[in-house]
């Protein structure tokens, strides 16, 4: 499902989604790909970004990428080397991240068979679930670096300024300051009308630009899993799958800790 609205959204003909999706797996992955194909995956994946502008300037329409272009060729608000890098992170951004929320989402409420059971008599609370699925599985964690520009003191110690840091956003979605009993999946957590004030998203100027684009998706994908699959069932016992949240793999069976991690 997000293939496809991404394919119609942008203007990416649907007979290259299986292409587009077998370079980026080619990129992203880290455990099994080597560098050499993870590079090619990402050169062949941008020359097919250049090409994809190149077809729309040619034949232009009103699809977002055509409106990209517009904005590059009549305002010139964007170079030809952000044009090209926006398409490419908008396909790669836009199918991947939202089908595996899906996949974690649907996993996850396999593992509350009280709580899906729930939302198979009350689709209705699709977005209630969603939100609490983006608070407790969110994607993976940022690989942005940072750098520390003050000493800053942690329950585990001081980082020192100059320290270069990656953060764990997800571990701030299982502070319990801010959720109570954290570890707890429950789709009721943020009520009827949900305030969102989880940080699967990121925060600021580094928020997620489709961010609600990916929430509509997630929604109505566990809908239409509760409502045409209700009586959905694990393949394999649940101890017999890894699970990762973006820094590390562990059984899925084991709960979430306020640093994120597995214990």
């Amino acid at each position: 499902m997000p293939g496809q609205v991404v394919c119609r959204l942008l203007g990416v003909p649907h007979d290259d989604y299986d292409q587009f999706v077998a370079w980026t797996d080619m990129f992203l992955t880290t455990s099994t790909a080597t560098e050499q194909v993870r590079h090619q995956g990402y050169t062949e994946f941008m020359a097919y970004a250049r090409d994809l502008v190149a077809r729309h300037r040619a034949d232009p329409g009103d699809d977002l990428i055509d409106l990209l272009v517009q904005a590059r060729d009549d305002d010139d608000r964007l170079s030809e080397g952000e044009l090209v890098n926006t398409v490419f992170s908008l396909i790669t951004a836009g199918h991947e991240t939202t089908a595996s929320m899906v996949s974690r989402g649907a996993f996850r409420l396999m593992l509350h068979r009280e709580q899906w059971d729930e939302l198979v008599a009350q689709p209705e609370l699709a977005p209630t679930a969603a939100e609490e699925i983006l608070r407790y599985d969110g994607p993976p964690a940022s690989a942005f670096m940072r750098r520390m520009t003050e000493d800053v003191e942690l329950s585990g110690g001081t980082l020192k300024a100059g320290t270069v840091v990656m953060p764990n956003l997800n571990a701030a979605n299982h502070d319990p300051r801010a959720f109570p009993e954290p570890e707890r999946f429950d789709i009721h957590r943020f009520g009827t009308h949900p305030p969102h004030p989880h940080l699967a998203f990121g925060y600021g100027p580094h928020r997620c630009l489709a961010a609600a684009l990916a929430r509509v998706e997630l929604t109505e994908a566990v809908r239409a899993l509760a409502v045409n699959r209700p009586g959905l069932r694990l393949a394999v016992p649940a101890e017999d799958v890894e699970w990762s949240d973006g820094l590390t793999y562990r059984p899925v069976a084991l709960p979430v800790t306020s640093a994120g991690l597995g214990s």
